[in-house]
């Protein structure tokens, strides 16, 4: 369930936009969901974020470390957030909402660790909270130059510099009022029939209660809230091994066959929470049923496994998306090119199936075969 809705105001992207990303943070989660659906079990985990914020045109220009961001400070806090996951007395996952402003009851009680939505809030969290810190400290920084201005005539160069830049309009400090991070997070061990595991994918904001209509840089914490604008989930290489063919041959032995299950959708929403309690189940479930099948089109295959997707396990209200390769189909085929999904009618499920032969590349949706590359 979602408790009482809260209208949100999402500040619009600022002009001059940066980024700041860490890429594959080795970060081990004490807690996290476990294949074999034991609590409270320490996990690997390779964590990235990117930052995006107004602006770092302050701390090119004057060359002033206080100017910007500190990536060694976000990945201590990091750190030392997950290190201490479950011990503080509310989660900052706890806080975050969706773009029409509703919470997910059903993650305040999931145990520590087992909703993989709360970890990436806490990374999202840190990353926020820095700039926070960093914007309110460029703010006393720039009270003190204007005094220091008002007061001495004589300054320095890089002194000079700073008081241009904060006396400037268009090469504005950190702006504490736009904040985004996008956090992804990979769970390598998280299922036992998924060779890469589990993935996450989501993007965070800074929202704003209503109740403000002038958003400033004064805007207090309580009524500052992280809305996840979109979340991704995905399940890759689902190894499973099935008679598919039409040839007599084909039809002797069981042949390799790779399944990788994508779900992407607006944050927050009850789609989401389907995933994460149906994920392991529903994994398992392909594998399984897979292997007692007897196909002679891959159409059919990815029928039959899209079918259990959506309708058996309730993921009707997010578009997923499946991706089908058989390693085995075509001789002299050394590796597989895949496309990104292309967009039919259907809003409800999309699945793609690769294949190469050694002129073309197939890429199959909704029972279409397009001609799309010429190898």
């Amino acid at each position: 369930m979602a408790d009482q809705r809260v209208n949100v105001h999402i500040p619009s992207h600022p002009p001059v936009l940066d980024s700041v990303r860490l890429r594959n943070i080795q970060l081990p989660l004490p807690a996290a969901p476990d294949p074999w659906h034991r609590s409270g079990k320490s996990q690997p985990c390779t964590a990235s974020l990117k930052l995006s914020y107004s602006s770092a045109v302050a701390a090119a220009i004057a060359d002033d470390v206080s100017l910007s961001l500190d990536y060694g400070k976000l990945y201590r806090r990091l750190e030392e957030d997950i290190r201490n996951l479950g011990k503080h007395p509310e989660n900052p996952g706890h806080r975050m909402i969706s773009v029409d402003g509703s919470r997910r009851d059903e993650m305040l009680a999931s145990d520590v660790g087992q909703d993989v939505r709360l970890t990436a809030g806490i990374v999202a969290h840190c990353g926020l909270g820095l700039l926070d810190e960093t914007a309110a400290g460029v703010r006393r920084m720039s009270h003190v130059h204007n005094t220091q201005r008002r007061s001495s005539a004589s300054a320095g160069s890089q002194s000079q510099a700073l008081a241009a830049i904060f006396s400037s309009s268009s090469t504005s400090p950190i702006d504490g009022v736009f904040g985004q991070c996008e956090v992804s997070l990979h769970l390598p061990k998280a299922l036992l029939r998924a060779d890469e595991g589990l993935k996450y994918r989501s993007v965070t904001v800074w929202g704003y209660r209503q109740a403000n209509e002038a958003v400033t840089d004064d805007v207090g914490e309580s009524e500052r809230c992280p809305v996840v604008l979109e979340e991704e989930f995905r399940i890759d290489g689902i190894r499973c091994y099935c008679i598919l063919g039409v040839n007599s041959h084909e039809r002797v032995e069981k042949q390799a066959v790779i399944v990788s299950l994508e779900f992407k959708g607006p944050g927050q929403l009850p789609w989401g929470s389907t995933v994460v309690n149906t994920y392991q189940a529903m994994t398992r479930a392909v594998a399984e049923r897979v292997e007692t099948t007897s196909f002679q089109t891959v159409e059919a295959l990815a029928t039959f496994v899209a079918r259990i997707v959506t309708v058996e396990f309730g993921n009707e209200r997010v578009t997923p998306f499946l991706y089908v390769l058989v390693c085995a189909a075509l001789d002299f085929v050394v590796r597989f090119y895949p496309l990104p999904p292309l967009s039919f009618a259907d809003p409800r499920l999309e699945f793609v199936l690769l294949g190469v032969s050694r002129y073309f590349l197939f890429d199959w949706l909704l029972g279409r075969v397009v001609r799309s590359l010429r190898l």
